[in-house]
């Protein structure tokens, strides 16, 4: 019935695309076009172009009675251990709502329960245990995008096969709504109710299709409402409910209309259990509240929210119309009975309290990382080329996480600093036709790459030298034709192991590198050593006429021997080199300054297909025509040789690095006399920028942890990842720089040192660089450089991050951000020690582990300072501590009761104090 339907209402759904951003998928849906659903005004898509295996499935009519019409059918999957659905077209770093549906109806009719795995990209989402054919079950998560589009898996766990019976992605456009969910929390639904309502709130009057539960519906167990009668008030207005445009939780105002009382007139309580008296902790409540009664003469509704473990928050008073939110997170309660919220009528107050609306939420940790992206489009590429292949149909998800997923004839390297990378592939009598694939090109990291005993044809594809890792190419038993490109006989001459037997143009002798006897070689050199004869003549001449009008001989013996070091082969690099006209355009012609630094100037630029990037630029005075005396020359080379030197040591460290906490290098200009490097753009400046008072910009605990953590993980790299490893010795919260998502990545190498060896211990330098009130105290003293001088820096930018102030301090008997610190402890005032714009919003005990830390890294005696990778261990168990203890704004402020004495202080000195921080370069 429903198909002929979708036939008839058809010329209608071409003009109706649903909500901008949104993904309705039916699955298992046999029929061809979408359909519209009445009850929500959105198109359902079938299932078919987002997965390539599983078999549809129809529901008989007594499971699916009172149930939505997507859950008529479901899609199962009999084969493989893991089957994807792959969802394009998002909007990387934005946030989405995901929910997946499952309805049984014993369609297999084994009327079994069983339990299988549900997968958000490579990160665990939950397991669904089903244990009822009747029950529609529903997992919703909220989540960032971390790449342009979504992988929501299936996996086989126990005997009965994994199914799904729809699937739906929202947008949720709005930065302010649901601020705790970043790149490494995700927000899992336990629960969301319309209080005093007997009405289920979804799409259009929520704009995110958030589904707000009525009041006892069975698919919401865990939000059940639990009062100590049947005689509970509800509350309920016409009147619409102001909502503000950053309201960061835009909850409906049809929701808020509805509200709910205790009978009693003192205390209502909510259940945080599910059905099997369960709790997830730590979990994230948001209770909403808003006055719906026109409270007059002295009537008031003052309340408190008391937490199961026995805290209370501040006095809760709703305004009129009004939506006002309250946020809490709960960890483990000391009474395992007692897990809920009791809102308690206050003393004085003449009405109980109410509440209008409430979610629960479980977090989640996606901290899990995919597959280098290159990699994955590379393999998704030749997926959809040979989707007819019997093992193109175990390719599901992501290819190299989670390891044991793994795809089949692939090999992946993994390591704790950098993305997992496809090493090998081996494609051998897969019956490929057609030419090489080009997707391949995107496989950089490839060693072994076998395509022997297909049907290739054609000519051999010159990208095939490009890929710099490949050590064997087999390519035997093809049908390819035509010569060997150069560069990949160049490759075979310096070692890679090339296989071409067996190929028409093998036995046509046109796909073998040639040797020097061969004829045509020596023509070939011949004509080649006549034209270079000729070139270095006129070159010769011109050298001479030039030295002859322009004091030529000062550009022969001064320029080009300081120059030859970095245009030379000994400086080599995968990036793209730019022209300075290029840089010009780009920069549009250097009109926005970011900053000035030791090398030169960084401006703001944008590449021609709108990528945003940041030009550090140092422009040579020196030009040929310009009658410059030998004096003029000398001067500037002498005066510019350690700026040449850093961008020397910069360009070549970062064409080697890389890591998400790095910043990367898009190219480099090595124009003539100008020199330059093009970077990934920080759209939020750098750490000491952001941290500055006339920043305005006042980021939470949890985003600090997350900059210090990020931050860590850069250094670790630098110390563990790099081989030989990197000490980087400037690190500082103006080289920290920060994307549109507070994500930090380390940049400015050009006083980066590197180890001759990993056996090294320290490295012995000329000279003291860096920045003052960073430097390694030991460092200074015996000028032996090691990485634990990296971590004392360290430990100042944790204490930056704590205190919002720079490293130097310029007040009485102070000068440095430790002894400020210190100050601070030794009157057992942590109050005068953090950051008084944070509003102490953060977990305590985070805070105080943080200072340890810091106080830690900066010890005198590096013998005694952590290394990084603990370093970064311990920030991590910082964040969970916040993410698990953190409580509402009102609970932190009641429960830490710290002085508050000092703060005025610290910020009327903290323009002061910034001015102060400068560097030696």
């Amino acid at each position: 019935m429903r198909y002929f339907i979708c036939l008839g209402i058809l010329a209608a759904l071409i003009l109706v695309d649903g909500q901008n951003g949104f993904v309705s998928i039916d699955c298992g849906f046999s029929g061809d076009n979408a359909y519209l659903d009445h009850n929500t005004d959105l198109k359902y898509d079938p299932d078919a172009k987002y997965i390539d295996s599983g078999s549809n499935h129809e529901l008989d009519d007594e499971y699916t009675i009172n149930q939505p019409v997507q859950a008529q059918n479901l899609r199962s999957f009999s084969n493989g251990v893991r089957n994807c659905y792959t969802i394009s077209n998002v909007i990387q770093g934005h946030k989405y709502l995901i929910r997946a549906s499952f309805l049984y109806g014993n369609y297999d009719g084994k009327n079994q329960s069983f339990t299988f795995d549900l997968y958000l990209g490579v990160n665990l989402w939950q397991t669904i245990n089903i244990t009822d054919a009747h029950h529609l079950y529903n997992e919703e998560i909220i989540t960032l995008a971390s790449y342009n589009y979504f992988s929501i898996c299936l996996v086989k766990t126990s005997g009965g096969n994994p199914f799904i019976s729809s699937l739906e992605i929202r947008l949720i456009d709005n930065e302010f709504v649901y601020k705790d969910v970043n790149q490494t929390v995700s927000l899992q639904l336990l629960g969301r109710k319309n209080m005093g309502s007997h009405e289920t709130v979804r799409y259009p009057k929520d704009r995110y299709d958030r589904i707000w539960w009525e009041e006892y519906n069975s698919s919401c167990s865990l939000c059940r409402a639990i009062r100590p009668s049947k005689d509970v008030k509800e509350l309920k207005t016409a009147s619409s409910v102001r909502v503000d445009p950053d309201d960061p939780y835009d909850v409906p105002s049809v929701v808020m209309q509805t509200a709910d009382t205790p009978p009693d007139n003192l205390t209502l309580m909510v259940s945080l259990s599910d059905g099997d008296n369960r709790v997830i902790l730590p979990t994230y409540i948001y209770l909403h509240f808003a006055e719906l009664e026109v409270l007059k003469g002295n009537k008031n509704r003052i309340f408190q929210v008391k937490l199961p473990n026995g805290q209370s928050m501040n006095n809760i008073t709703p305004e009129y119309l009004v939506a006002s939110h309250t946020r809490l997170i709960l960890q483990a309660s000391t009474d395992t009975n007692n897990y809920y919220l009791n809102l308690t009528k206050v003393l004085g107050s003449m009405l109980p309290p109410l509440l209008n609306a409430f979610e629960a939420y479980s977090f989640m940790n996606t901290t899990n990382v995919a597959t280098n992206q290159g990699d994955v489009y590379a393999m998704m590429s030749l997926k959809k080329l040979y989707n007819t292949t019997s093992w193109s149909s175990s390719w599901q998800g992501d290819p190299c996480v989670p390891m044991h997923f793994a795809w089949d004839k692939i090999n992946c390297i993994y390591s704790t600093s950098a993305l997992p990378r496809v090493t090998s592939l081996n494609l051998s009598y897969s019956g490929l036709k057609g030419t090489i694939p080009d997707a391949i090109a995107n496989l950089t990291a490839i060693k072994h790459l076998d395509l022997s005993n297909n049907y290739l044809e054609r000519s051999i594809s010159p990208f095939l030298a490009n890929l710099n890792s490949l050590q064997t190419l087999d390519l035997s038993s093809n049908q390819l034709d035509g010569f060997i490109p150069t560069a990949l006989c160049n490759r075979q001459a310096k070692g890679l192991q090339l296989r071409l037997d067996d190929n028409p143009c093998n036995s046509k002798g046109t796909c073998v590198c040639r040797k020097q006897n061969d004829h045509s070689y020596h023509v070939l050199i011949i004509s080649m050593g006549i034209t270079a004869v000729v070139v270095l003549v006129l070159i010769l001449l011109a050298m001479f006429f030039l030295r002859r009008k322009r004091g030529g001989n000062i550009l022969t013996s001064k320029l080009q021997p300081k120059w030859r070091h970095i245009r030379g082969s000994s400086f080599h690099t995968e990036n793209p080199h730019f022209t300075y006209q290029d840089l010009r355009t780009i920069t549009n012609n250097f009109e926005k300054v970011l900053g000035k630094g030791g090398f030169g100037t960084v401006y703001y630029g944008q590449l021609p297909d709108g990528t945003e990037v940041a030009v550090k630029m140092q422009r040579r005075l020196l030009a040929i025509g310009e009658g410059i005396t030998e004096e003029l020359v000398t001067e500037n080379l002498s005066s510019d040789s350690h700026g040449m030197k850093e961008f020397q040591v910069e360009a070549k460290l970062l064409s080697r690095v890389h890591h998400r906490n790095l910043v990367s290098l898009v190219g480099y200009c090595n124009d003539g006399f100008s020199l330059g490097l093009v970077f990934e753009y920080a759209a939020q400046g750098s750490l000491r920028d952001h941290l500055s008072v006339h920043s305005g910009k006042i980021s939470t605990w949890r985003d600090r942890l997350r900059i210090a953590i990020d931050s860590a993980q850069g250094l670790e790299y630098l110390h563990k990842g790099c081989k030989p490893p990197i000490i980087h010795r400037d690190v500082k919260t103006s080289n920290i720089l920060l994307s549109d998502h507070l994500e930090a990545k380390i940049a400015d190498f050009g006083l980066s040192k590197t180890f001759l060896s990993d056996g090294h211990t320290h490295v012995s330098t000329e000279a003291i660089v860096g920045t003052p009130g960073y430097v390694d105290p030991e460092y200074h003293k015996t000028y032996r450089l090691n990485e634990k001088s990296d971590v004392y820096s360290f430990g100042v930018v944790l204490l930056e991050l704590v205190t919002g102030l720079p490293a130097v301090i310029r007040l009485p008997e102070i000068s440095h951000i430790l002894e400020w610190v210190q100050q601070g402890l030794s009157k057992g005032n942590l109050a005068h020690v953090v950051d008084p714009r944070l509003q102490q919003q953060f977990e305590i005990y985070s805070v105080r582990k943080i200072i340890d830390l810091a106080m830690n890294c900066t010890a005198l005696d590096p013998n005694e300072r952590p290394n990084m990778t603990e370093v970064v261990m311990q920030l991590k168990e910082c964040l969970q501590l916040e993410i698990a203890r953190e409580g509402s704004t009102s609970t932190s402020i009641e429960v830490l009761d710290v002085n508050l004495s000092g703060s005025t202080e610290v910020s009327s000195s903290i323009s002061t104090m910034e001015s102060s921080s400068f560097n030696t370069r």
